[in-house]
């Protein structure tokens, strides 16, 4: 792997992708699926939908939960029990909830990887050598991804008197693993639909000297440490992107790191401490199949899996 080299682009308004970017997005891999697998899509969608409304109900409440507990923290024994069984009582049916959304999502996110899959693969039969050597290189990351995901549900307890938290928890984990196998299909369309295709002009590519006057500080390198260390990629492509286009993608006024590794180049923003801090980011972002990355040293963690540390 070459070593990481920073780019950044020129100042820009702080905002997201529009929905309408992202539905572009959506729409061109709908276009190459079939009717019935496009319903199946949509289905799921749907589905994954009404899991999200789930979890953010139940993250409602746990903050209610969560700041009985504080003031409980400050109170006599008698006043901080009340209010402790308060926060129990809020808190205990949300467990069984949380596991009904992720139980969702986990049979959304088998369904979509599934058509993404095949669908790829076909794709990447009639692409040229090139795009299907980097579909080949990015697919074994999101397999990688999803078979993490699957060693993740293995863990579950399946007796019913198990700790239903332990469950929850675990659950939790393996639909972040699939989400990130998703977004790295996601990725692999970018790469064989030609989303990004390059502008004619050569003054606005990456390879270009930009001015950094115009920048409110210069890439800096990145810090050579044994510490994990989290990014979130945005963007992948065969050729390097132009500034333009990846402001385009990612319309925030910060740092861009540009990697090329084995005829792929991949952008990548943001320096996290830790993986929670990135994967909070890119709900803010806007930035449709975005997934968290890892680097050591420099260099990227090729299993993220195996640094995200578990609790």
């Amino acid at each position: 792997m070459k070593k990481l080299i920073l780019t950044a682009f020129l100042a820009f308004s702080l905002t997201t992708l529009t929905n309408a970017q992202e539905l572009d997005q959506t729409e061109a891999i709908k276009e190459q699926l079939s009717d019935a697998q496009v319903t199946q899509l949509t289905e799921a969608e749907e589905q994954i939908a009404k899991a999200e409304a789930s979890l953010e109900k139940c993250a409602k409440k746990q903050a209610e939960a969560d700041k009985l507990k504080s003031q409980a923290a400050g109170l006599a024994k008698g006043k901080a029990k009340k209010l402790l069984k308060q926060a129990e009582s809020i808190e205990t049916p949300l467990i069984a909830q949380k596991i009904s959304a992720y139980n969702s999502y986990e049979k959304a996110n088998s369904t979509i990887y599934g058509i993404y899959a095949a669908n790829i693969a076909d794709l990447a039969s009639s692409a040229s050598d090139k795009k299907r050597e980097a579909a080949q290189s990015l697919t074994q990351e999101a397999t990688n991804s999803w078979s993490a995901a699957a060693a993740t549900l293995k863990k579950v307890p399946k007796d019913k008197k198990a700790d239903q938290k332990k469950v929850a928890k675990l659950k939790e984990e393996a639909s972040r693993q699939q989400k990130e196998a998703i977004s790295q299909q996601i990725q692999t369309y970018a790469v064989l639909l030609g989303w990004f295709d390059q502008p004619s002009e050569t003054t606005d590519r990456l390879d270009s000297e930009p001015d950094y006057s115009s920048f409110d500080e210069a890439p800096v390198a990145v810090e050579s440490t044994e510490r994990i260390i989290f990014k979130v990629q945005i963007a992948a492509d065969l050729v390097p992107l132009s500034l333009k286009k990846l402001r385009e993608i990612y319309p925030q006024k910060e740092i861009i790191n540009n990697e090329e590794d084995n005829g792929i180049y991949r952008y990548s923003v943001g320096y996290y401490n830790t993986y929670e801090e990135a994967a909070e980011a890119i709900k803010k972002m806007g930035v449709k199949g975005a997934f968290v990355v890892a680097y050591r040293n420099g260099k990227r963690v090729p299993q993220i899996n195996e640094v995200v540390p578990k609790e």
